[in-house]
């Protein structure tokens, strides 16, 4: 198999640091994880020597425009991406386009999933859902999670407690919001793998999220995350997953843990907490993709240890 593999961040040259060191750590990891297939990856020009792998594609051009001239020259391609301004998505469809097969989930799913409001409408009376609401259909009732539609991350949320500060966010943002209700409990997030019809769990994440003048910010996390509510966890996380058609690969579900387990958001995608919980399973994870995507999930399996992993200088940092 000639096998692609890119991490959006690296591949365009983005300048937000924080961003960069996430990427950075999980282009390393997948690469080490893929390392029997030999796959070429690519890497923007001004960042190419911040990776230290074999058979890179230094891209001098847009990172677009390269998809479009050279991806067929590939059997398949296995990369990350934000939902950010429908990056995953606009990708997906393109490396389709192109008759590329996508080691992850389909662009009809990844649609979802990068969309808030779709994710909510489509999981609702499936799993427990947090209160979510169109900015022009609230009525403020204590304090609510102001967020981009298409976010990832914590970036761009929020919290406010009425009208007159959702004006301002409004007013301050071009990206179309959407608000919840504000739930207190513990951040995590479920970390699975799917063929397309039965999500496995692999485990449960701790997320390290520290709200700043109004601000979240996401500083890694731990895992597995030995919680009370851990089991249902990883059963609410399989039901959401497996309530959207096309999810494959690598997916990761947000959550709440508080008076019930409340799903926050799926990620069509890889996730950070990727980078340590493939130091502990016995399992290759990066292989374990893709013969999910190919209809085969592992029957076996076992996590030993736990493992921290927090925003260093220059990179993640794992204990």
């Amino acid at each position: 198999m000639n096998l692609l593999v890119f991490e959006y961040a690296t591949a365009t040259g983005i300048q937000d640091h924080s961003i960069l060191i996430e990427g950075k750590s999980m282009l390393e990891a997948l690469l080490h994880d893929l390392r029997e297939f030999k796959p070429s990856y690519l890497i923007c020009e001004k960042f190419h020597h911040l990776i230290d792998y074999p058979n890179p594609i230094i891209l001098q051009e847009d990172l677009y425009s390269w998809i479009r001239e050279h991806a067929s020259e590939f059997d398949a391609t296995l990369f990350i991406a934000p939902e950010e301004n429908m990056e995953l998505y606009k990708l997906t469809r393109l490396l389709e386009s192109k008759h590329v097969k996508i080691m992850g989930s389909a662009s009809e799913a990844v649609l979802i999933c990068s969309d808030k409001l779709r994710t909510y409408n489509a999981l609702k009376g499936k799993v427990p859902l947090i209160e979510t609401y169109e900015t022009d259909d609230i009525k403020f009732k204590g304090k609510m999670v102001v967020k981009p539609v298409d976010g990832v991350a914590c970036q761009g949320i929020k919290i406010i407690e009425s009208s007159e500060e959702l004006e301002k966010v409004m007013a301050s943002s071009d990206s179309r919001m959407i608000l919840q209700r504000f739930v207190e409990g513990e951040a995590a997030s479920v970390s699975l793998l799917s063929n397309g019809k039965t999500a496995l769990p692999l485990s449960l994440n701790r997320q390290y999220i520290e709200y700043n003048n109004g601000k979240l910010e996401y500083n890694g996390g731990i895992t597995p995350f030995k919680h009370e509510m851990a089991a249902d966890a990883l059963l609410v996380a399989k039901k959401a997953v497996e309530s959207i058609d096309g999810l494959r690969g690598y997916v990761g579900v947000d959550l709440i843990l508080s008076d019930k387990i409340y799903v926050v958001e799926l990620n069509s995608r890889i996730t950070t907490p990727y980078i340590a919980l493939r130091k502990l399973i016995d399992i290759n994870l990066g292989k374990a993709i893709i013969a999910a995507v190919n209809g085969k999930i592992p029957r076996g399996w076992s996590i030993n240890g736990v493992a921290e992993f927090k925003k260093g200088k220059n990179s993640m940092k794992i204990s």
